[in-house]
Formats: structure tokens, C-alpha cells, sequence
């Protein structure tokens, strides 16, 4: 057992390198959210170090640790998988890409945001083409539009109406957070029509 320990721990220790490296060098990652990011791995690492923590405990830090990679998509996401295969780290890797490959959609408004930024730069990487096949990744590029028509239809709907049914409050919500991180407003709205939406918003948050 303290052969295995030793082993995980190590493991553990090289992932948290990867992770603070990737998070430093992002370009997805606001400032705030890198420093919480390289400030959880730093605050692992120290106590790896100095404390004697039980297998069980190690495999929870790592599951704390891998959280966001096991539920993004995006260059950051393969970049860090990519790398960890390449020191010979095995973690277990919880595709959010099969997930919408299988349900036809995203599990979350933001996975579609980083699959919608992202896939045209990924799906081209040597480690998308070895996990799918070319109809999987031309599926994907359907979900995506799919996914972003979806957003545009609500919110084109809730135009027309010039109201948000209660039923789509948070959809709306959902909605805005992608049109404005895809930067895609400019593609679907005019000026007066994004601003017409947002006083709706306002209108009903008022209510």
C-alpha cells in the first residue's frame, strides 16, 4: 500500500505542476480566476509536502484538482490531458464531448461556450482526431450550431414577445451569458435590439 501511496502521490504532484503551468499561461482564464487556480494548486502542494495524508485522501485532492478539466471543453482542457499522457499519468478522463456526442447536446452553458470558442482550433488536434472518428467530429460541429440557434431562437423569441415567460428566466439568463462570451450579439442583434432585450430583463427582475 505505501508503494501505491508513494506513486499517487507523485502523480498527484506532477498533475498540480501541469495545472498551475496551463492555468499561468491561459489565455481563457480571467486574472482572478487564474490566481484562484494556481492558488488551490500552490495550497495542495504545500500540504502534500509537509502532511501525511492517507490514499483515499490523496485520490480526493485529485478529484478536486480535476474537476474543471473532467467538465470543460476547450485548447486549455486538451492541452492538460495531452500533457498528462505525456508524463504517463493515467487519471481518469470524464469527456464532456462523449457526453454530447450521446445526448445530442452540452450538460452545461458553459461547456457549449468553450465548445463553441474553441472546437474549430481543437478539432483539429492530433488528440481529437485519435478519440473520434470524422462523423463524430462533423456531429459535434451540428451540436454546436445546433446549440447556438437554439440560444438565438429563445432570445429572438422573447424579442417579439417583448417579455421572458417565467418558464425561460433562467434559459434567458443562459442565453445572454453565451451570445455575450461567444461574442456573437453583433452576428444575430442590432444596437436597439440588444438594448430592448436587456431592459426586459430588467423589466422582469423587477417584477
Amino acid at each position: 500500500m505505501t508503494d501505491i501511496k508513494i506513486e499517487f502521490k507523485l502523480k498527484l504532484l506532477k498533475t498540480i505542476e501541469i495545472h498551475n503551468k496551463l492555468v499561468g499561461n491561459s489565455n481563457y482564464f480571467d486574472n482572478s480566476t487564474k490566481e484562484a487556480f494556481v492558488d488551490l494548486g500552490n495550497y495542495w502542494i504545500d500540504r502534500i509536502g509537509k502532511e501525511s495524508f492517507t490514499l483515499t485522501s490523496l485520490k480526493s485532492i485529485a478529484s478536486e484538482i480535476l474537476t474543471y478539466w473532467r467538465e470543460s471543453i476547450g485548447i486549455d482542457t486538451e492541452l492538460f490531458w495531452t500533457e498528462l499522457q505525456k508524463n504517463n499519468i493515467d487519471f481518469e478522463r470524464k469527456d464532456e464531448l462523449n457526453f454530447a456526442l450521446e445526448k445530442g447536446r452540452f450538460r452545461r452553458v458553459e461547456i457549449g461556450i468553450g465548445a463553441r470558442k474553441d472546437w474549430s482550433a481543437i478539432k483539429e488536434f492530433d488528440s481529437i482526431k485519435k478519440r473520434f472518428s470524422k462523423e463524430n467530429i462533423e456531429k459535434v460541429d451540428l451540436i454546436i450550431d445546433q446549440d447556438e440557434n437554439t440560444r438565438f431562437e429563445i432570445l429572438r423569441k422573447c424579442l417579439r414577445k417583448k417579455e421572458i415567460p417565467q418558464s425561460q428566466y433562467l434559459k434567458f439568463g443562459e442565453c445572454w451569458a453565451y451570445m455575450s462570451n461567444c461574442e456573437l450579439w453583433d452576428k444575430y442583434f442590432s444596437k436597439e435590439e440588444i438594448e430592448e432585450l436587456l431592459n426586459i430583463w430588467k423589466s422582469f427582475e423587477s417584477k
